[in-house]
C-alpha cells in the first residue's frame, strides 16, 4: 500500500511539473510573438520613415512668382501645401531664389557664386529652374520687337550654353535632387495667333531645353502644353474632364505676361503630379 501511494504522489508531481511547463511554453510563446509583431512593426516604421521635403526654386520672375495676388510666391507654397498633405511626408521646408528680370548667365552666375544658394542647393530634395524668359525679352527689345528669327540664333545659343552650366553645377553639388525645368510659354498666343514666328521660336527654344534637361538627368516640365494647348486639365480636383482655357484667363492683368493666382495654381497642380508620380517610380 505504502509503495502504490508513493507512485502516485510521484506521478502526481511529474504531471504537476509537466502542466508547469507546459504553461511556461505558452507563455513564452506569447510574450515572443508580441514581441515580434513589435519588431515587425517598428521595422516597418523604420523603413517608411515620415519624410521631410526640401523645396528649393531657382531663377527669374516666374520663380519668384510676380502676378501672384498674395505675393507669398507664385507656385511655390502651393506645391509645397499639396505634398505636406501627401501621406509618407511629414514637413516641406521652402526657400525662393526668384530675382525678377535675371537672365539665364545671371542665374548661373548666382548657382557659382551665391553661398547661400549653394547650402540650399546642396540640402534640397526637389530643385525646379525657371531660365531663358529674359533673355527672349532682351532679344525683341534689341530687335524692338520685331520677330526675325535669325536674330534669336545667337541668343539661343548662349541660353543653351548657360542652361547646360547651371544643371551640371546642380548635378554636381547635389546629384540626389529631384530637378525640374521649366520649358517657356507665349503669353500672346491668343492675342496674337498670327504670329508663327514666334510660335517657331519658342519650339526651337524648348526642344533645346527638354534635351539639355534630359542630357543631365532632369525632368523637363512644359508651360506652353498648360498655357498654350488646344486642351488642358481644368483647376478643379473634382473636375477631371478637359476645358478650354483662353490664355489670358492665366495672366496676371497687369502686364499680361505673368500668371496669375489662376495661372500658378495650374503650374502647381501639375507639377506636384510630377512629382508625384517621379517618387511612385523611385519608391
Amino acid at each position: 500500500m505504502e509503495v502504490n501511494h508513493t507512485m502516485k504522489v510521484v506521478r502526481s508531481f511529474l504531471i504537476t511539473c509537466l502542466i508547469l511547463a507546459i504553461g511556461t511554453f505558452i507563455v513564452f510563446q506569447g510574450l515572443n510573438l508580441v514581441m515580434n509583431k513589435d519588431k515587425i512593426q517598428e521595422n516597418k516604421q523604420s523603413a517608411n520613415p515620415k519624410q521631410t521635403i526640401h523645396f528649393l526654386a531657382i531663377g527669374d520672375s516666374l520663380t519668384k512668382g510676380v502676378g501672384d495676388s498674395t505675393q507669398n510666391g507664385g507656385y511655390v507654397p502651393l506645391v509645397a501645401n499639396q505634398l505636406k498633405e501627401t501621406r509618407g511626408i511629414d514637413n516641406v521646408t521652402t526657400k525662393n531664389y526668384g530675382i525678377t528680370g535675371e537672365r539665364s548667365d545671371q542665374i548661373l552666375k548666382r548657382v557659382q557664386q551665391q553661398e547661400d544658394l549653394q547650402v540650399d542647393i546642396k540640402r534640397a530634395d526637389i530643385i525646379v529652374l525657371s531660365a531663358g524668359g529674359n533673355d527672349l525679352v532682351q532679344t525683341f527689345k534689341k530687335e524692338k520687337l520685331k520677330i526675325n528669327q535669325e536674330s534669336f540664333l545667337q541668343p539661343e545659343k548662349k541660353y543653351k550654353n548657360n542652361l547646360s552650366m547651371i544643371l551640371k553645377k546642380l548635378n554636381k553639388q547635389n546629384p540626389k535632387a529631384q530637378i525640374y525645368v521649366f520649358g517657356l510659354y507665349n503669353p500672346y498666343d491668343s492675342l496674337f495667333p498670327e504670329m508663327t514666328e514666334m510660335k517657331d521660336i519658342l519650339l526651337s527654344w524648348n526642344t533645346a531645353t527638354k534635351l539639355i534637361a534630359e542630357e543631365n538627368k532632369a525632368t523637363y516640365f512644359s508651360l506652353s502644353s498648360l498655357f498654350n494647348g488646344a486642351e488642358r486639365p481644368t483647376i478643379s480636383k473634382i473636375n477631371k474632364s478637359s476645358e478650354k482655357i483662353d490664355t489670358s484667363s492665366l495672366l496676371y492683368e497687369e502686364d499680361l505676361f505673368h500668371p496669375n493666382d489662376k495661372g500658378y495654381q495650374l503650374i502647381a497642380n501639375e507639377l506636384y503630379r510630377a512629382i508625384i508620380d517621379h517618387k511612385k517610380i523611385s519608391d
